[in-house]
Order: structure tokens, then C-alpha cells, then sequence
């Protein structure tokens, strides 16, 4: 259990995972002493080893507290030497105060003899076996002590956690504070009972220290369980500058047909069912069509209608009637299914709103009505697209200029394919290849780049960068839609999110870049997305050429499914042809960016045109 703890780098806990390994180490002293009094009855180990699972006791509930105590008190710092200089403080009393029958307890096993009885008269019956052997006593006074500690330990965490876990809005966190608090109250409070019953003749020590087994390995599932991703990843990219709209929980949708359009709409549908969300499609069309749409994009119609996921009502039936008549209805109705899709338990509610070509006069007024907050919740529980086609605002471009000054706009009709255009291709030509952009530092890549990012959110992709704050990517694409960044730094040992959108992480870890990678993967396997690098000569640099050619590799692995569209930056001038050569045989497609060129160079592999 230590080593699994030790080896997962990306849990919420990972920055107090010294003392979740010093917790578990200490609770080896528990059986420890139980195996001395089988296998070594000698009085002197006896009392020796009781004492230390006594100190080890006190121990461990001075580390739980001083644990607790800091994850409320983060991003400040808390310590033992803090509490002790400012007293007064509430919150330092509170652990101080805690502190003191732990104490107590350390001080009672060595200062009083009489606390711990090692004679071999003293006998205890194992119920199961039904047999007598050996037994430790110990004192009423020691084991009310030992009730003092295992009450303050229980009642301290629970009540500290509680204030933590009412600040707290990931609920993976939330419920992985309660696992954890609930196996270790639990812990002791047996362990408590099982040497009790023990000093009064009966011992279930062997069925307790099972149990405790079982409930530690919980608690390091709990450990490992909230990554600090899910909650940076999120479920939306985020499509808009405006901060009441940064998840995207309202977004307006401009196609040129309907075969464009319905691609970013099944896969906002596809993702929300994936995700225990409810999904409700108002469609322009018969709802034959829009069945038959969704199902030849792979969007499993027929399951998720009978399971409820899905339904697929009119959209006259949002607006009562037709021309859009009544406004605050199809709000109130939109509200209302939040309400029960609540109460059905699922995780969210998604809502798609075809108008087709239809707006409605006069128009600053219906696009208030479109940009209205009430669409969704201040919680972001509910997100809602409504999609239009280009010739609704035909003539209307004020119109449409208000309404992108209102809600995040993505026009389909413009920024689509921009950076599969600017090399030649189709999207989905681009789509679910491994590129190697090969640059010169002076010809201007990451204007490639900010074409590419652009595409990935006009589909509805999103977009992964893994870069350093150095980097010319960082500036020129830090305010991209849609796009997740991981910085590779050496300011830290873990990762920590740093904003809503920035991540940091160890730039010298390959293993912890490559598990981001691999949890990143997972988080999104419902949908396609970029993963971007930048750059491979940076881990060339540091990590030698056939550490960086695995790593790359061990990368492009990850990257297995057509799903994801990874591209890897490599600084081509900074290297012989030889390891160029080498690492443009990992990837299907080569981009060369040189000094001058308006368009980078495309070098196409067979895998690629041969279908």
C-alpha cells in the first residue's frame, strides 16, 4: 500500500503524500507487537513493543491532525512551529488542544509500570479458535487514555474536514475526504477494541487487524481516486473570454448545411451521454431525421432513448407554437428540466437547440432572449448549444455582431478547416494523425500552431498544449480557445494547478508527463481532441537522444487511437539529420515551418494515401 501510494503522482493528495507514507508506516507497529508476544514472549520485547505501538498510536494521530489541518488550511502554509508561535489563533488552539492526550498517552506508557501488564499469566481466550494464549494487559486507565485519543482523533478530522468539504466543489475530493476520514476513524476505534477485549480476557485481534487491513487498502483507493485533471480538464473547453461563460455553458453554433452542423452536434451529444448527463436535442427537422443524423455519427440513438439519456422533442414543442412565439416559456421549460433531471441523480444536463433559419424581429431583442443566463446554471449543471444556419443572419451582420458581443460564437463557416487548408489537406485527413512539425525558431511556427488550435475548437476538438512558459507557444497561444495547458517547469516537484487553464508540472519527470498524457486520454476517450508538445529538442537536450526517442514513442502509444491528433514540436536546425531522421520515422505526417515559406512544407507517408 505504501508503494502504490509513493507511485501515484497525479492524486489531489500527491503534495501530503509523506504523510499519508509515514501513517501507514507507523501502523506496522501495531502487528509488529502482536508477533512478538507469539513468537518472542520475552516481558522486556513485550513491553518494549507494546510502548511502541502506543507511541506509534500517538504518532499516528499527530500526523492525521497536522494532515487534516493543512489540506484546510491550503494554498497558506500551516506546521506544527506556526501553531506553537501564534496560539491564539483559533484553528492553531484547536490542534494544539488536539495534541494533548497524544502526549499524554507517550508519557503514561514509560512513566507508569503498572499500565502495562507483560506477565505470562496473563491469558486471553481467541473466540474463534476458542483456545487461551497469551495476552497483553493493559491498565483501565491506559485504555481510557487511549479512548481519549481515538475520540479526539474521530470528532477532530471529522469536524475539520467538514468545514473543508463545505469549501470544496469537486466531488471526487469531496467524497474521497469522507472514504479516507472514515477508514482511519474507524481504524483506530477497532484497534481500540480489539486490545481492550484483549486486557479483559477475550481476543479478536486477529479479525481486527483484517479488517483494518481492508480499510486502509479503501483508503488508498480513495487516495488515488480525485486527480487534481478531472477537475482541471473539466467537461466543456472553455469557448469564451467572458468569466460567466468560461465552461461554455452557453454557446452559439453557425453552420453552413445541415451535414455541417450535425458533426459538432453529435459530438456534444455523444459526450453528454458518455457522461451520465441527460441530453435533449430540439431539432428543426422530423425527429426520423434527426435520429437518423445522430446515428450515422455514431451516437447510439436507440439505447440511450430507452434508457432515458436522450430525447429528441420538437423544437415548437420548447416555444409552444411556432415563429418562436414565447420566450419566457422555453426558458421556464429549460429550467424545469434541470430541476428533474436533478432528481433523476445524473450528473448534468445538456441541451441542443436547432433554429434553423429562423430569428425573430426585432432582433436585439431575440438576441437578449438567445444570451439570456437563465439557459443555464450558475453551477454549470446545465449547458446549452443553440445552432443556426449561416442564412439566418443573411444580411443581418449587426445582428450577428451583437449577438458574438453577447455569448461565445463559433462560425462553422469560416474556421473549420484553417489549418487544414493552409497545409493542403481536408480535416479529416488531419484528424487522428501523429504530425512532427519540424521548425525553424525564426519562421514563425506558432502562427501554425494558433491556425491549428483554431480548427480543433470550430469542431468542437479540444485542445491539450504541453509547453514551457519560455516558449514563443505559451505567449502566442495562452489565450486560445478551448485549450488546456501543462507547463513544464523545474519550480515544482508535483503537479499544481496554477489556473483555471494552466497546469505545472515537473519538466524533468518523463514518467509524470507521460501519466498526464495517459489521464488526459482517458478523461476525453469520448471525443477527439489534440495533444500538443513543444518540443522534442528540449527533451533531447535534457534527457539524451534515447531517453527523449522513448519517451516520444511511449507518447505516440498513448496516442494509439484515431480519436486523438497528436502533434510533436522539433527544432530541426538544433540537430543532425541523423536524429531528425530518427524521429521522423515515429509519425505519419511531417510538417517542415521554414524561414520565409507562407506555407509549411507537407512530407506525406504511405499510411497516409493508401486507405
Amino acid at each position: 500500500m505504501i508503494l502504490v501510494i509513493a507511485r501515484e503522482p497525479l492524486s489531489y493528495f500527491r503534495p501530503y503524500k509523506t504523510y499519508f507514507l509515514a501513517i501507514y508506516a507507523f501502523f506496522n507497529a501495531f502487528p509488529i507487537s502482536q508477533l512478538v508476544l507469539v513468537f518472542y514472549p520475552e516481558a522486556y520485547l513485550i513491553r518494549l513493543t507494546t510502548q511502541a505501538f502506543a507511541a506509534a498510536a500517538a504518532v499516528i494521530a499527530t500526523l492525521w491532525g497536522l494532515l487534516v489541518t493543512k489540506l484546510y488550511f491550503y494554498p497558506e502554509k500551516f506546521s506544527l512551529r506556526s501553531a506553537l508561535a501564534n496560539p491564539r489563533k483559533p484553528m492553531h488552539l484547536a490542534y494544539l488542544l488536539y495534541l494533548v492526550p497524544m502526549v499524554f498517552l507517550v508519557i503514561l506508557t514509560i512513566a507508569d509500570p503498572t499500565s502495562i501488564d507483560p506477565s505470562s499469566s496473563r491469558q486471553a481466550l481467541y473466540v474463534f479458535d476458542n483456545t487461551y494464549a497469551e495476552a497483553v494487559g493493559l491498565s483501565s486507565f491506559l485504555l481510557s487514555v487511549a479512548a481519549v485519543v481515538i475520540v479526539a482523533f474521530t470528532l477532530y478530522s471529522f469536524v475539520v474536514l467538514s468545514r473543508l468539504r463545505s469549501q470544496l466543489r469537486d466531488r471526487d475530493v469531496r467524497g474521497a475526504l469522507r472514504v479516507i476520514a472514515r477508514c482511519f476513524a474507524a481504524t483506530a476505534t477497532l484497534l481500540l477494541f480489539g486490545y481492550a477485549s484483549a486486557s479483559f480476557g477475550y481476543s479478536l485481534l486477529g479479525l481486527v487487524h483484517l479488517v483494518c487491513v481492508i480499510l486502509l487498502v479503501v483508503a488508498v483507493t480513495a487516495f488515488k481516486r480525485p486527480t487534481f485533471l478531472r477537475a482541471f480538464l473539466g467537461l466543456v473547453p472553455s469557448l469564451g473570454p467572458n468569466p460567466a461563460l468560461m465552461r461554455g455553458d452557453q454557446i452559439v453554433l453557425i453552420y453552413g448545411n445541415d451535414d455541417a452542423k450535425i458533426t459538432p452536434i453529435a459530438r456534444f451529444v455523444n459526450e453528454g451521454v458518455n457522461q451520465q448527463n441527460r441530453v435533449i436535442y430540439y431539432h428543426s427537422n422530423d425527429e426520423a431525421t434527426a435520429r437518423e443524423e445522430l446515428s450515422r455519427n455514431a451516437v447510439d440513438v436507440k439505447y440511450n432513448l430507452t434508457k432515458g439519456n436522450l430525447r429528441l422533442p420538437s423544437i415548437d414543442s420548447l416555444y409552444q407554437g411556432e415563429n418562436l412565439l414565447d420566450e419566457e416559456a422555453a426558458i421556464g421549460q429549460c429550467q424545469e428540466l434541470a430541476n428533474e433531471t436533478r432528481a433523476l441523480g445524473k450528473n448534468g444536463l445538456r441541451i441542443v437547440i436547432d433554429y434553423g433559419d429562423n430569428t425573430k424581429r426585432p432582433y436585439q431583442k431575440f438576441v437578449n432572449h438567445i444570451a439570456d443566463p437563465r439557459w443555464a446554471t450558475s453551477d454549470h449543471f446545465a449547458q446549452v448549444m443553440m445552432t443556426f444556419a449561416d442564412r439566418a443572419f443573411k444580411d443581418e451582420k449587426a445582428t450577428l455582431d451583437l449577438l458574438k458581443s453577447k455569448v461565445p460564437v463559433i462560425d462553422l463557416t469560416e474556421s473549420t478547416d484553417i489549418f487544414s487548408r493552409t497545409v493542403g489537406l481536408s480535416h479529416d485527413e488531419v484528424a487522428g494523425r501523429k504530425i512532427l512539425l519540424e521548425y525553424d525558431p525564426l519562421s514563425g511556427y506558432e502562427k501554425i500552431l494558433r491556425t491549428l488550435a483554431t480548427e480543433a475548437a470550430s469542431n468542437f476538438e479540444r485542445v491539450i498544449l504541453f509547453t514551457r512558459k519560455d516558449s514563443p507557444i505559451y505567449s502566442a497561444m495562452e489565450d486560445e480557445l478551448g485549450l488546456k495547458m501543462f507547463v513544464l517547469t523545474s519550480r515544482v516537484s508535483y503537479p499544481k494547478v496554477e489556473s483555471e487553464n494552466v497546469v505545472l508540472i515537473p519538466a524533468f519527470d518523463s514518467s509524470l508527463i507521460l501519466d498526464s498524457m495517459n489521464k488526459t486520454i482517458e478523461a476525453y476517450a469520448a471525443t477527439p481532441f489534440t495533444i500538443i508538445f513543444d518540443n522534442i529538442s528540449h527533451q533531447i537536450f535534457t534527457l539524451g537522444t534515447e531517453r527523449a526517442h522513448s519517451f516520444v514513442r511511449q507518447g505516440l502509444e498513448l496516442m494509439v487511437s484515431s480519436r486523438i491528433t497528436g502533434v510533436f514540436l522539433l527544432n530541426y536546425p538544433a540537430h543532425d539529420p541523423k536524429t531528425v531522421s530518427m524521429f521522423e520515422n515515429l509519425f505519419d505526417l511531417e510538417l517542415v515551418s521554414r524561414p520565409g515559406a507562407r506555407i509549411p512544407e507537407i512530407r506525406k507517408k504511405l499510411s497516409l494515401t493508401v486507405q
